[in-house]
């Protein structure tokens, strides 16, 4: 089966808000997913089903402790060869299970497959520890290198957003060491702008570190005095859930090939 994404048209002939554009083709592709992919997901067909033959086999699913290996896999690397994350010590499995399970009380912790092996991991976690940063999270995104450039950090950070949103966030921040640009351009493709630099605050493979901040308002709690804190996650109902990863898995075209 083929889910046809839907067509937005909008005036040619007069200035055209992006950001507009951007939320009318999200809810129109959100639509199309409750209406014409979830009703295959509940009856037990399986995502590779229902996607485009080029996309088959991958998807984007919430996290379990069975990917821990997986997740430092991937991890390791950036951290003994990199300066994308100033961690300096490699955690056990151990200590990444007990974090996804720490993140995922509030925050979605995500990973994308391509068949069965993990390409992928993203995730929320807290920013500040008071209470009035409550509706605020920092982001991480992780992705093999030979998955790069193929669509696994756009899926990943979609159905991130969305669920975050639902949840009742407001404000999305990325911490990005300088120099990133392929990390900067993620971000800006999803409205982010950049706030501050901190300038040799972290000190890594021989150098000082530059460190960006950006930030993204989302809005999911317009008045937090009304609405209160962001759900837990295991508040949220599963069709959000399973709505925002079906959407994110119609983006994952080329994470195959």
């Amino acid at each position: 089966m083929f889910v046809q994404l839907p067509n937005v048209l909008f005036p040619f002939k007069t200035r055209y808000n992006l950001c507009t554009f951007r939320a009318e083709f999200s809810r129109q592709v959100l639509t199309t997913c409750r209406t014409s992919l979830l009703p295959h997901v509940m009856k037990g067909v399986t995502l590779s089903e229902t996607l485009p033959s080029a996309a088959t086999d991958a998807i984007i699913r919430m996290a379990e402790v069975d990917d821990s290996r997986a997740i430092l896999d991937i991890y390791a690397p950036y951290i003994e060869q990199t300066t994308i994350t100033l961690t300096s010590q490699i955690p056990s499995i151990d200590e990444i299970a007990k974090t996804m399970m720490a993140v995922k009380r509030q925050y979605p912790y995500l990973v994308c497959c391509v068949g069965s092996k993990v390409v992928g991991f993203a995730y929320a976690h807290r920013i500040r520890p008071h209470e009035a940063y409550l509706w605020n999270a920092e982001l991480s995104v992780y992705i093999l290198p030979e998955y790069q450039g193929r669509g696994v950090g756009t899926a990943l950070y979609t159905a991130l957003f969305q669920i975050l949103k639902v949840q009742g966030f407001c404000n999305l921040y990325a911490v990005i060491t300088l120099p990133s640009d392929a990390s900067i351009a993620l971000h800006k493709h999803f409205g982010f702008t950049e706030t501050c630099v901190q300038k040799a605050v972290g000190y890594k493979l021989g150098e000082w570190r530059d460190v960006l901040w950006m930030e993204l308002r989302i809005e999911g709690a317009i008045d937090p005095g009304v609405h209160g804190p962001p759900h837990l996650l295991k508040d949220v109902r599963p069709n959000d859930i399973d709505t925002a990863l079906a959407l994110a898995a119609t983006l994952l075209v080329s994470a195959k090939q």
